[in-house]
């Protein structure tokens, strides 16, 4: 008889863009604020790969966003992926390529060992991923090995360095926007 294996992680269900809003005028944000006012991470992911936005209510945030970066599109990657925000489809097509890779290059891991603060060690059940979420972990217990003829030799080192470069990513377009529009 064969061992019975654990099914593995629906790649479909964290990959690609789940919620998708355009942002165009400063006075949509309050309304789209009390839209997503049960995503409590939406804050938090908008400003992680944004340092220099001082600590600011949902309003100030994207305020600061249309101020800095301009206007463009707030996103939910995948079912249980960060919020983004990218000014351009091409930054929301790379944001989302970056979250797709991260995704894969964490099924070829054991991520039982991950450090409690590790983003990728937090991605919990109730659909959502990053700091302070309770649960059991989706991709720990979902986590198989690459099949290394469909992967390449892409496979991370380590779970925390796909989810740096994936954050790495966010914050170099973040950035780049913003001298882009200062220099306007």
């Amino acid at each position: 008889m064969n061992a019975r294996r654990p099914a593995p992680l629906n790649t479909g269900e964290l990959v690609g863009i789940a919620e998708l809003h355009d942002l165009s005028f400063s006075h949509q944000a309050a309304p789209l604020l009390r839209l997503l006012s049960q995503e409590a991470d939406l804050i938090p992911d908008l400003r992680r790969p944004r340092p220099w936005l001082a600590q600011r209510d949902g309003q100030a945030v994207l305020d600061s966003l249309l101020e800095q970066e301009w206007t463009g599109f707030l996103a939910h990657l995948g079912r249980v992926g960060p919020w983004v925000y990218a000014p351009t489809v091409h930054g929301l097509q790379r944001l989302s390529a970056g979250y797709t890779w991260l995704t894969l290059q964490v099924q070829g891991h054991d991520l039982s060992g991950c450090e409690p603060a590790s983003l990728l060690g937090r991605l919990w059940s109730d659909g959502r991923w990053g700091e302070g979420r309770r649960g059991g972990s989706v991709l720990t217990e979902g986590a198989q090995p690459v099949n290394r003829e469909w992967a390449g030799q892409n496979v991370a080192a380590t779970p925390q360095q796909a989810e740096l470069d994936f954050w790495t990513l966010a914050q170099t377009l973040a950035a780049q926007q913003r001298r882009e529009w200062a220099a306007r």
